[in-house]
């Protein structure tokens, strides 16, 4: 570790331990600070693309039907998970395009311009659903990471879409923010702190929601796409979704990672076969 990371790891354990609660709701707003931000020619590998309004902090990305003959039989709407970027979805976006169907991607609040702004599970729920009401009806969702646990909690309030994928989910939501607040080097009262505070910026969507009856209540085709060794979230958690869920299947792949998967072309032709049946 570099000198001054290390000094600056070491001032961060120190406050944490002074000053436990301060500590952490500043790594609480940080965390959910992405540093990564969207411009529509960075998505040439995928095609053009229209930028349409969403809100102040957001916005959509629409691509085209690969047909190029008019509207699209499907469109679907698709979710980068938080600090994500649309252009790591090049690959299924044209996958998706090639098979006839239409893509409008979601750029979350606090993605769409370099100022940086908190992107909560309040966020990223809102938006997707003031995407369904502004650009809808979708045929379906495809969400990742966190945004998969957002489209659960949005689905559950009834919002309209019929079926939805998702890729690398963390169902277990509280155990992903424990474990970004270890990577902080946070640890006993202060980590417990750090997820509390993660989870009051994002009310009324708490992290200790369960997530089983969420999905016992889902009445949609999901699919789970993950990958064995993904550090992020456990697989066992999400191949549980099949026994939970009244119409899940899941697709665990022994390649890839939390994010590698998402360049993988077995992962997007499942997604493709999934979403253009």
């Amino acid at each position: 570790m570099p000198r001054v990371k290390r000094l600056r790891r070491s001032v961060l354990l120190a406050l944490a331990a002074l000053a436990p609660r301060r500590t952490a709701r500043f790594l609480g707003r940080r965390y959910l600070t992405s540093g990564a931000h969207v411009a529509p020619g960075q998505m040439a590998g995928a095609g053009p693309a229209d930028l349409l309004p969403l809100d102040a902090d957001g916005g959509i990305l629409r691509y085209s039907a690969g047909t190029g003959a008019g509207r699209p039989e499907k469109r679907i709407l698709l979710v980068h998970g938080h600090d994500g970027h649309v252009r790591q979805f090049a690959r299924p976006i044209r996958a998706l395009r090639q098979a006839g169907v239409g893509v409008d991607a979601l750029v979350l609040p606090g993605h769409l311009a370099p100022d940086r702004t908190i992107c909560s599970m309040r966020n990223i729920v809102e938006g997707i659903k003031a995407a369904v009401t502004k650009h809808g009806p979708y045929d379906g969702i495809v969400a990742h990471c966190v945004s998969a646990n957002a489209t659960l909690f949005a689905l559950a309030e009834g919002l309209p879409c019929d079926r939805a994928a998702f890729i690398s989910a963390p169902l277990d939501l509280k155990g992903l923010i424990r474990l970004g607040g270890t990577q902080y080097g946070l640890r006993g009262r202060c980590l417990d702190l750090f997820v509390q505070e993660v989870s009051r910026l994002g009310a009324p969507y708490a992290v200790e929601t369960p997530w089983r009856p969420l999905a016992a209540g889902c009445r949609i085709p999901l699919l789970a796409l993950h990958a064995r060794h993904d550090y992020a979230a456990p697989a066992a958690e999400v191949e549980a979704l099949a026994k939970v869920a009244p119409d899940a299947r899941v697709k665990v792949f022994e390649q890839g990672d939390h994010n590698t998967i998402l360049n993988m072309s077995i992962a997007a032709t499942a997604l493709v076969a999934f979403l253009a049946d």
